[in-house]
């Protein structure tokens, strides 16, 4: 923008009431927007005033209700607005920025989809290979990559059967835990691999083991070396159980100040367990879109429907959620929620745009897709049935 263009902006912006104060909303005072941390993409400047001010007041506004904490990035063919609302750390009273790296839950399986994906590019794996081909000693036949990836495995959630079945509850569960349980109970499948769809983490956290056992490097630094790196995702990383949550600069928070306790299950990663930015994630878009290590076959494959995720009228593929809508557009995006932290990763399959939420507090519930949606395009899309 020219000097004089942004002088407008910033005028406007103020009389919008975007700059403000950045300090609790306990205080009655108003929200300030940190200064962007800009990535190394290419972006031509913000985005257009008037979408710049809706997007901030809608956040602000949550925010000083006490129903939104955390960062935001709207990305538009190379221009963006983003800002961060709130607490790091509420106990401690840090402020938020949008370098902060937070957990992003589910959204963590998007990752690691694009790992295995890429090793099928390398030829490493095939999509119908067994689970049985790669992993010593697992107990079910017939379970394939396609199966995990598009969650029609049947393999039931570990998260429910490991409060049966994990002896130790004081130390972080590991994958290898989670794959022992798998072996030495032998939990019942809930249906025969590939006869539906049923959401179930146990899928992603297998994922990550045959990274482990067709790389020979342990998951976290197979994802830091071959992913967050060659991405440029300077600002993300695995938490492992050898981590301590405590000292993880954002903290999940139930409320402004209370702060999520150590849960074992923090543990595991594929499912979950990538803590990273608003940033990184653009990142992670733009590397998608220029096919970094992933075919344009390969990513279509994985951008497709594999099932239908009923009552919905979503969508699975690999790693991703589809959405059809009435304006002809067709949505890839994943949420997730673990311990306060909630994300919203909604990217446009046949548009450059995105947008990215990230949050770290349960207050003030979901918000809906098409809301954020309507916030880039004006107007809320109606979701249909796309096959």
């Amino acid at each position: 923008m020219t000097r004089i263009d942004k002088t407008i902006f910033t005028a406007l912006l103020m009389l919008s009431g975007i700059y403000c104060s950045n300090t609790s909303s306990e205080s009655h005072t108003k929200v300030i927007l940190t200064k962007p941390v800009i990535p190394d993409i290419s972006v031509d400047s913000v985005l257009d005033i008037e979408r710049s001010i809706t997007i901030n007041n809608y956040f602000a506004k949550r925010y000083k209700a006490n129903l939104f904490n955390g960062s935001v990035l709207f990305y538009d063919s190379g221009k963006y607005f983003s800002s961060s609302y709130g607490y790091a750390n509420g106990r401690l009273r840090t402020m938020l920025r949008e370098d902060m790296p937070m957990q992003i839950a589910s959204v963590s399986k998007t990752l690691t989809a694009y790992a295995i994906l890429s090793l099928i590019d390398q030829g490493r794996l095939k999509i119908n290979t067994l689970i049985t081909d790669v992993i010593e000693g697992f107990p079910y036949s017939n379970i394939s990559l396609d199966h995990l990836l598009s969650h029609k495995s049947g393999i039931p959630n570990y998260m429910n059967f490991a409060e049966v079945y994990c002896k130790n509850k004081r130390t972080h569960l590991t994958n290898e835990d989670v794959l022992y349980m798998l072996k030495r109970y032998r939990p019942r499948l809930e249906f025969r691999p590939n006869q539906r769809y049923k959401y179930s983490n146990t899928n992603y956290v297998l994922l990550a083991l045959i990274v482990e056992r067709i790389t020979n490097i342990p998951f976290e630094t197979y994802m830091k070396d071959s992913v967050f790196e060659a991405i440029g995702m300077k600002n993300s990383y695995i938490f492992t159980p050898d981590m301590s949550l405590r000292y993880q600069p954002v903290q999940g928070h139930s409320n402004i100040h209370s702060i999520f306790p150590n849960n074992y299950q923090n543990g595991t990663s594929g499912d979950k367990g990538v803590y990273t930015t608003v940033f990184d994630l653009l990142k992670f878009d733009r590397a998608l879109r220029s096919n970094l290590h992933i075919s344009p076959n390969t990513l279509k494959d994985a951008c497709t429907p594999h099932t239908t995720c009923r009552p919905t009228k979503d969508y699975y593929g690999y790693g991703w959620r589809i959405r059809y809508y009435d304006n002809n557009d067709t949505i890839i995006y994943h949420n997730g929620w673990w311990q306060g932290f909630k994300a919203y990763f909604i990217r446009w399959k046949n548009k450059d745009r995105c947008i990215i939420v990230l949050t770290n507090t349960v207050r003030g519930g979901f918000i809906k897709q098409d809301e954020l949606i309507s916030l880039m395009e004006g107007k809320k899309p109606k979701a249909v049935t796309g096959l």
